[in-house]
């Protein structure tokens, strides 16, 4: 059996992972106003930075100035914001009974109805539960006091704006604190991850930052925007406190999932309540798609422009574990945090595993995905992936840059006799199928100027049927001969009058090649021989000396090359 268990996460690095996840939920009121605190001052440093080197015209207004003057800016933009929600909230609760009576004027019908389905509903479920069919039990009345339930409701209230407001404090004290020390705190923090490697820790803290303030400033900008174009919007058609439904739209969508449609539900809501009739509902409701189309199909990828570097999946993921972690507020921060682990991943071995999970790159390279799909044995996706890229460059790309990779590392096993019977029958199905899809090759009967010879058996006679069909699909007639011994091999070439020899070789050793070739050199010594060493480095001068040393003989590593050589070599002087 083979020993694959040392490449999965070992006990600790488990036990590492629970320990962790244990301290982020049982230290989250200190640890979630600090990642806020530091999400901030990521997107805020710029700023300061620009600030503090420009100043305030004349005036230079230093480290602690800039923060300061960012700080009272950051800070009145809330007050600008709790302003409009006191002021439209409040003109909004002066007319809470009209809309009360809108609102029930509106779904009167709607309700009677389900009302009335209602009362049928108990009326035939009591008599069938009245015994003998008599006449159902008096109706037991209780007296509930509603007066705690509004106090408990108020008193719950009171408490969660409490709590938010300190949160709030704290993290602003946080803010200012990481601003006023960040090259100081930067440098403990290389010191305590990395102090051996600079480089590494330098390279992984900017390309967080930078992904991080990318992501933050784009979805900021995003949602103002999609904000203002609410506010205006709703203003046009009639709908009161538009500038209010505008900001909590904005707002909102900073909570990934539920925000939009939280928002857009509001909205609904407002013109149900202070709008006669279903006309201004429905034109609310096409406003709202409208404006989602164009943000998601059009805007967001071109304010986004290049992504976090998540994947759809560990968005999804991200957003429950830090909702579960921390709440609402864990929603905001998910993806921003995880694309910090995702980063730090890249450069750090102990994180390399959630950067592969998360990342948006391809866990495998299309090689490696070729193979793992022919052992298996799905040889539709196999042939998929061969097929795609097709489509995106041609057939000769999609053999060189994916299936001569991938049939190297099945010679390989098949050499070291790690396949079984099933696995090489199903890669050999595999294989007859991307041949299917070139275009044959010459005719035997045809004037063959082109051998292709396969170096040893195996997927070198593959190699060599594929080469035969691209070099006679550009008008080169070459025929494929399958494996049999070197002086045999050599035999044909002399029979066959062909004007140049192709040899296929997968092999890691050219030893196979550089037999075939000076038994060829014996039979026609002024035969053209073009050696394919697929996927090797071929510029390697010591290692195929022998083969370098032939006049005649040309090294290519691609499909690509070796047609190239080939019609090089016929065409007119």
């Amino acid at each position: 059996m083979e020993r694959w268990h040392r490449s999965l996460p070992s006990t600790s690095s488990l036990l590492t992972v629970v320990i962790a996840t244990a301290v982020l939920y049982l230290a989250r009121p200190v640890l979630l106003p600090l990642a806020v605190a530091v999400l901030l001052s990521v997107v805020i440093a710029p700023a300061v930075k620009r600030l503090e080197r420009v100043g305030l015209g004349r005036v230079r207004v230093g480290r602690l100035g800039s923060v300061l003057v960012l700080t009272i800016v950051i800070a009145g933009v809330f007050a600008g914001m709790g302003w409009v929600i006191a002021v439209q909230g409040g003109a909004l609760a002066e007319k809470l009974p009209e809309y009360r009576r809108n609102v029930r004027a509106q779904l009167r019908e709607p309700l009677d109805s389900l009302r009335r389905l209602e009362r049928t509903a108990r009326e035939v479920r009591e008599m069938a539960e009245a015994p003998g069919g008599g006449a159902p039990e008096a109706t037991k009345v209780e007296v509930v006091e509603g007066g705690s339930e509004v106090l408990g409701f108020a008193r719950d209230w009171a408490g969660s704006v409490a709590s938010l407001l300190g949160t709030a404090g704290l993290v602003i004290v946080l803010l200012i604190f990481l601003l006023i020390e960040r090259e100081g705190l930067r440098d403990r923090v290389v010191r305590v991850v990395a102090p051996g490697d600079l480089r590494v820790t330098t390279s992984a803290l900017a390309d967080a930052v930078d992904r991080v303030t990318r992501y933050v400033r784009a979805l900021a900008l995003l949602n103002l925007g999609h904000g203002a174009v609410i506010a205006l919007g709703l203003w046009l058609i009639g709908i009161p406190a538009a500038l209010l439904l505008g900001l909590l739209s904005a707002l909102l969508r900073f909570v990934p999932y539920l925000g939009p449609w939280l928002a857009a539900a509001i909205s609904l809501f407002a013109a149900l309540a202070t709008a006669e009739g279903w006309t201004i509902l429905l034109t609310v409701g096409a406003f709202l798609v409208t404006v989602e189309l164009v943000s998601n199909n059009l805007v967001e990828p071109w304010v986004f422009g290049t992504s976090v570097g998540l994947s759809p999946f560990a968005h999804i993921l991200s957003t429950i574990f830090w909702a579960w972690l921390w709440g609402p507020i864990g929603l905001v921060v998910a993806t921003p945090l995880t694309a910090c682990l995702v980063a730090f991943g890249r450069y750090a071995p102990s994180l390399e595993p959630l950067a592969i999970l998360l990342s948006e790159r391809e866990a495998l390279p299309a090689p490696e995905r070729l193979y793992q799909r022919v052992l298996a044995q799905d040889v539709y996706e196999a042939t998929a992936l061969v097929a795609e890229r097709t489509e995106e460059a041609d057939a000769l790309s999609a053999w060189d840059e994916i299936v001569l990779p991938a049939l190297g590392l099945l010679e390989r096993d098949r050499q070291a006799q790690r396949l079984d019977a099933e696995q090489l029958e199903v890669a050999h199905e595999a294989l007859e199928l991307l041949l299917s899809e070139l275009s044959e090759a010459a005719p035997d009967d045809a004037a063959v100027e082109v051998l292709c010879l396969p170096a040893q058996g195996g997927w070198d006679e593959t190699v060599c049927a594929a080469l035969a069909r691209f070099l006679s699909g550009v008008g080169v007639p070459t025929r494929a001969i399958g494996h049999r011994l070197s002086a045999e091999l050599a035999e044909e070439v002399a029979r066959s009058g062909a004007k140049l020899v192709c040899i296929s070789s997968l092999g890691a050793e050219p030893g196979a090649a550089q037999h075939l070739v000076l038994r060829i050199r014996k039979k026609h010594p002024d035969a053209k021989i073009v050696v394919g060493l697929w996927g090797q480095a071929v510029e390697d001068p010591r290692r195929y000396e022998r083969l370098r040393a032939d006049a005649g003989t040309y090294l290519v590593g691609r499909l690509a090359d070796a047609s190239e050589r080939v019609r090089g070599s016929f065409a007119p002087a």
